[in-house]
């Protein structure tokens, strides 16, 4: 059976997000069981800086091939993930930094190797296939991670377990993307004679790259003004622990079918308007959650469960149009450099999350997390609104 593109990422995202999650939500509670947090915390911090680095393995993605750098990127953070049953500082900062260094190259990787394969028409139907696998997967990694919990003799056996199951989860991602027929790469629209002089073509692409870099950092600090702190906001709203969980779940659902709504039927779909229209819902509806937190357990839930389907669409609409505007020669290379910039917008929340929860509680968080979602929803059409549209592949 032939096996198209959508397919292939989609099935690979599954796999690989599967992985992750199951290993990253089973590694802390192993290092706390054997007294090793303070080296958990040293190799987080390493997988931060080395993530950092994503415009440089963009860079590398861009001469080395997409699909090269995904197998690639997926073998090595299958070896640093294998290795996070090393507790000792050393082996935990060296497979800390080769897992993060898979990791990023395989995020960035991906939008190289679609570029290179899909048509213009294709674009928002992957961009859909590879979020819905994403959230797909990452539902199989926290749902496989707890029944591994659950199975388990002790805590301590149930981590180990797990940690063990994930890196054979990104083996078969690595088998599949290394098996599985590879649609050819399509010709390009030809180009409009080049200048000898590449001058203007380093401008534009500079000028490209510092606007994704603006949107990323703004998208990175707000988005890590919640995400940590959900669970505590849920609870503060009068969830227990257990009601926590399966709201979050629900959200998951939730970021899955709106997902796969938009696979279906985005032909046709302005994606700036969509991410406009995405975008100022969830700004709205993060602080009238703030509103709500008084309410009781059912609005809440419901609140928090329509903004995760409004999230995803907001996603998906702003990576069709980060296709649309990156210029092909440099995909991974400025894709890099907005998730690097997304981290480190990321890292300023999640430090910043802190003291705004101390000082103005979960409402005040949430309030501060929904005016900056609502400026950022005007902050990408400014930006690129009025960015030239990259042609990328003949449409047949």
């Amino acid at each position: 059976m032939k096996v198209g593109l959508r397919g292939q990422l989609g099935l690979f995202t599954v796999l690989f997000a599967g992985g992750m999650w199951m290993s990253k939500i089973a590694q802390p509670l192993y290092f706390e069981q054997l007294g090793a947090l303070v080296a958990f915390g040293i190799g987080y911090a390493v997988m931060a800086v080395v993530g950092g680095f994503s415009f440089a393995w963009g860079a590398f993605a861009d001469r080395f091939g997409g699909l090269n750098s995904v197998r690639l990127g997926t073998l090595i953070y299958g070896i640093g993930i294998a290795g996070r049953l090393f507790t000792d500082v050393v082996p935990v900062v060296v497979f800390s930094a080769i897992a993060g260094a898979g990791a990023s190259l395989v995020l960035v990787a991906i939008r190289p190797w679609v570029r290179a394969t899909a048509t213009d028409d294709e674009i928002p139907k992957i961009v859909g296939a590879r979020n819905l696998g994403n959230q797909t997967g990452i539902l199989l990694g926290t749902v496989g991670a707890g029944s591994v919990f659950a199975l388990a003799a002790t805590q301590l056996d149930g981590a180990r377990t797990a940690l063990l199951t994930a890196p054979a989860l990104i083996a078969a991602a690595f088998v599949w993307v290394l098996i599985s027929p590879q649609p050819p790469v399509r010709p390009r629209v030809e180009e409009e004679p080049r200048q000898a002089d590449s001058t203007l073509d380093r401008r534009r692409y500079t000028a490209i790259a510092a606007k994704l870099a603006v949107i990323g950092a703004v998208s990175g600090f707000y988005v890590s003004l919640v995400a940590p702190y959900l669970p505590l906001i849920l609870t503060n709203g009068g969830a227990t622990a257990a009601q926590a969980a399966l709201i979050m779940a629900f959200m998951s659902l939730a970021q899955i079918g709106a997902t796969w709504l938009f696979s279906r039927h985005s032909k046709g779909t302005k994606p700036f308007g969509l991410f406009t229209v995405a975008e100022v819902f969830t700004g709205l509806i993060t602080t009238a959650a703030a509103l709500a937190l008084g309410f009781g357990v059912l609005w809440i839930a419901i609140i928090f469960i329509v903004r995760a389907a409004f999230v995803s669409l907001a996603v998906a609409a702003e990576e069709t149009i980060q296709y649309a505007v990156i210029p092909a020669k440099a995909t991974g290379f400025i894709f890099g450099i907005s998730q690097t910039a997304f981290l480190v917008g990321d890292a300023l929340g999640g430090v910043m999350g802190a003291p705004l929860w101390i000082g103005i509680g979960p409402e005040g968080l949430l309030v501060t997390a929904g005016v900056i979602t609502l400026v950022n929803a005007g902050l990408l059409p400014l930006l690129l609104g009025g960015v030239r549209t990259e042609p990328m592949v003949k449409v047949a």
